[in-house]
């Protein structure tokens, strides 16, 4: 048997006989072998079982596949030396292989329904002869052929170039297992109405590296007013968090209280708020067995949810809380903590309060701050209350705004005579 190799790591077999291929090379054997070329001996093979996440098969085929092992195959091989075109060949104009010149649909090669056939059309056969309307009307049959890797993206591209603004939620519905070869560009184009649309092709995602475009799926149908219940929040657990953002405070009540263990920081960046005290407080009880740092590596990423009287409870615990963990404080939460609480929480890492210092929010903070006790801790930082002066919180919005609300002994003592001037003219 020959086993030829191209560059893909593709194979193709062919049986000869027990002598090697240079001691019966005849041009009779070129010939043949020139002519298994030419009616492409070769194994095509998309798809591998669902189980494996590979591809799409139908029963049958799986059974088929079993026996022969199919591999991912090129549909194109070159055999050195049986089949050599020269680059005098070329040259002289002469076509051996009888290329078209033109990338036009071949007579007899018209496409009208998508069938088993199509998996020995050439890729550039494939281009000419297939559009965006049929692979639309019998997306079913696409998914029942195991067409290869190639072959499916050949059919991607004629529905973008069929849909440049999106696939149309009939085509959506349709999709199968065809959701595996599109993109999370392609999905933030879609209009997704149907939560049955969005059970199956969660269905279909479950075990294959698809955490991405799920997300860009539920934001989507979230987006068009869509709900999600009980049923589909589960489903949706054993995918990567990265949808946390996308569902409402609500919806975030119902998820599993696991799924704060898979939740990594950057899928919490987009979370508002209102959304981060749910998940502050799933975290919280989910964590609670443990303490120290091991507890705060975990609640860390959560800590955007967190109250003042939580982050008060960190400071025995020697956590040395990083900056950028600092920042990420809600400000209305962090302007109440004192000099000391602030010091104790970052330990080692207070000296980069001075980077930040002209920052929201280590700036808001250090405005509140008195001037002799930020000089205490020997960082430089400056902005804070200078000796003599009053706060007057006359507008607590105002300072957390970081709008003016340091008034100095002139202007107190001016207010005071206005107001007993007032008095005495009354």
């Amino acid at each position: 048997m020959l086993v030829l190799e191209d560059s893909g790591s593709e194979t193709m077999a062919l049986w000869s006989a027990q002598r090697p291929l240079e001691s019966c090379r005849t041009p009779a054997h070129d010939s043949l072998l020139f002519l298994l070329l030419s009616f492409k001996w070769v194994l095509l093979s998309r798809a591998q079982t669902a189980d494996t996440g590979q591809g799409v098969m139908t029963p049958r085929l799986q059974r088929t596949s079993q026996d022969l092992s199919w591999q991912r195959s090129e549909p194109s091989i070159i055999l050195p030396r049986a089949l050599q075109v020269t680059e005098t060949t070329l040259e002289s104009g002469q076509n051996h292989l009888n290329l078209p010149a033109e990338k036009a649909c071949p007579s007899g090669k018209e496409t009208h329904v998508v069938d088993e056939n199509l998996a020995f059309y050439e890729e550039w056969e494939l281009e000419a002869c297939v559009d965006g309307a049929l692979l639309t009307e019998q997306m079913d049959r696409v998914n029942a052929i195991p067409f290869t890797y190639q072959q499916l993206d050949i059919f991607k591209h004629k529905l973008d170039e069929f849909y440049p603004q999106g696939y149309p939620e009939s085509l959506i519905q349709h999709l199968n297992y065809f959701f595996l070869e599109v993109t999370p560009h392609d999905i933030h184009k879609w209009n997704v109405t149907s939560l049955e649309t969005v059970k199956s092709l969660l269905k279909v995602s479950k075990g294959r590296k698809m955490d991405a475009q799920v997300a860009a799926l539920i934001a989507r149908y979230l987006v068009g007013g869509g709900q999600l219940d009980k049923a589909t929040l589960d489903t949706l657990a054993s995918f990567h968090p990265t949808y946390l953002c996308f569902l409402s405070p609500e919806q975030l009540r119902s998820v599993q209280q696991d799924v704060v263990w898979t939740a990594r920081p950057q899928d919490l960046d987009s979370c508002h708020p209102p959304q981060m005290n749910i998940l502050y407080s799933k975290a919280r009880i989910a964590f609670q067995n443990m303490s120290g740092s091991e507890y705060f590596a975990r609640i860390k990423p959560f800590l955007g949810g967190a109250s003042t009287e939580d982050l008060r409870a960190l400071v025995p615990q020697n956590i040395s809380m990083d900056i950028a963990t600092f920042k990420t404080l809600r400000k209305e939460v962090l302007l109440p903590l004192t000099i000391a609480e602030v010091q104790k929480l970052l330990g080692p890492n207070l000296v980069e309060l001075k980077v930040e210092e002209g920052n929201s929010p280590v700036r808001d903070w250090i405005f509140r701050q008195r001037q002799d006790d930020l000089d205490s801790l020997g960082l430089g930082l400056h902005g804070g209350i200078p000796n003599g002066y009053l706060v007057l919180d006359l507008n607590f919005r105002e300072a957390l705004s970081g709008g003016p609300h340091l008034l100095g002994p002139g202007p107190v003592l001016t207010a005071i005579l206005t107001l007993l001037l007032a008095l005495i003219l009354n």
